[in-house]
């Protein structure tokens, strides 16, 4: 273990040292780069806390980002996944295909409903006769403000795999999570809470004009994206038991929470342990962060309220964050390994890709995760990228593969389980 915290704390330096950068590159090197730090927070999303109304969700659209943003007070009465506003992007940022940015019902780990944001894409093509599968994705870090979220900036880099999965006549859908673009801040590395966005936004995107959702659901994500996607597979069977999920794609997952926590006080890394922090501490009441950072940590943690990722490290570059102590104090541990998937098995198949020379998530986490998913019953594949690069340029190697997996599934082909 003090082996693996090691080699953790000396690949997570590249953090550090791209604080200027990217962090998280999945945000930016799979396509062009949104400069989403530029664009000023949404003030109509600071709104009072609210009860939901008597009256049911009807799905309004939208003519501006204004409006699509703005949080209905109260909240309108219906169940997680109800569509309720959208705004259609004109010109579509995909070719043959509608752009839409919508919010939806969800609900908090508390059980209040909350709205949630993303983008939906639906192609223009007429749908097959048993409707479009829908390949929802969770993405990857972009930071925990609400000028952060993707759909903010027409949907982030996932928009790169867009495209390939319209042209094979699926929806897409890309949450933001909770907590981006509305009200709150945003449970970062929150299991359960990535899981019911992800998930919810499915059940949102097939209530958009001729979109004809089917039942079959494909999930994917890289690195933040690849937690959010194996816990919305885990979450999914009881949270949306009407969804047929084929099959789900964690490309270089965050995992192994309690490693990285244990590496946290790093020279380097306060920006990335600020943001778990700060995410554990929007979802659990116990998680006070006096218990794990010093008082010049606890006295800066606002920063990540006030940029993306890029602005979020450079602010806390030279901070001393984390007590000595502080990553063993509890609840920490054991609220981070409560966090890590691959504790529950589920029925559909699971593809991990990571890079031996991945820069950021260390290869060594994901072998950890497969074990435990092997040792569980999981029916799973792992690749292990020895060209693939650093963190941001494996994803533009991963996902075609990952798009290649998901039409063997659909085809009802057979794929490879490489658990022992």
């Amino acid at each position: 273990m003090r082996r693996l915290v090691v080699l953790v704390a000396a690949l997570l330096l590249v953090i550090g040292c791209t604080a200027d950068g990217d962090a998280d590159a999945t945000t930016d090197e799979t396509t062009a780069p949104v400069d989403e730090t530029t664009q000023p927070a949404d003030e109509t999303t600071e709104t009072t806390e609210s009860a939901a109304s008597t009256e049911p969700a009807e799905p309004v659209a939208v003519e501006t980002e204004d409006e699509l943003y703005a949080v209905p007070d109260p909240l309108p009465e219906g169940e997680h996944g109800d569509l309720v506003r959208y705004q259609e992007i004109v010109p579509s940022e995909i070719d043959a295909a509608r752009t839409y940015r919508v919010m939806y019902l969800s609900e908090s780990l508390e059980g209040e409903p909350i709205v949630v944001t993303g983008t939906v894409i639906v192609p223009t093509a007429e749908a097959p006769a048993d409707g479009r599968t829908v390949l929802t994705i969770a993405h990857g870090t972009t930071g925990i403000a609400d000028e952060c979220a993707p759909s903010k900036g027409g949907g982030g880099a996932e928009l790169a795999i867009a495209g390939p999965a319209v042209e094979r006549g699926w929806i897409v859908a890309i949450t933001d999570y909770e907590g981006l673009g509305t009200p709150g801040r945003h449970p970062y590395l929150v299991g359960e809470s990535e899981g019911r966005g992800v998930i919810d936004a499915v059940l949102a995107a097939g209530q958009l004009p001729d979109a004809e959702r089917r039942a079959t659901t494909l999930i994917g994500g890289y690195s933040q994206g690849g937690h959010g996607a194996l816990w919305a597979n885990e979450v999914a069977g009881e949270w949306a038991p009407d969804l047929d999920v084929v099959g789900t794609f964690a490309g270089a997952p965050a995992t192994e929470l309690d490693v990285i926590l244990a590496a946290a006080g790093t020279p380097g890394v306060a920006g990335f342990a600020a943001l778990i922090v700060a995410g554990f501490e929007a979802a659990y009441p116990e998680a006070d962060p006096a218990t794990i950072l010093t008082d010049e940590g606890v006295a800066a943690l606002g920063a990540v309220d006030e940029g993306c990722i890029g602005d979020v490290f450079g602010a806390l570059a030279g901070v001393d964050l984390i007590r000595p102590e502080g990553p063993s104090a509890e609840p920490w541990p054991e609220l981070a390994r409560d966090n890590n998937p691959g504790q529950v098995v589920t029925d559909d198949p699971i593809l991990i890709i990571h890079s031996a020379q991945d820069d950021v998530v260390p290869v060594a986490l994901s072998e950890i995760l497969f074990d435990r998913m092997c040792g569980e019953g999981q029916a799973a594949e792992r690749r292990v990228l020895a060209d693939g690069g650093g963190h941001g340029a494996a994803a533009v190697v991963a996902y075609p593969q990952a798009l290649e997996w998901f039409d063997l599934l659909l085809a009802g082909e057979t794929v490879e389980n490489t658990c022992p």
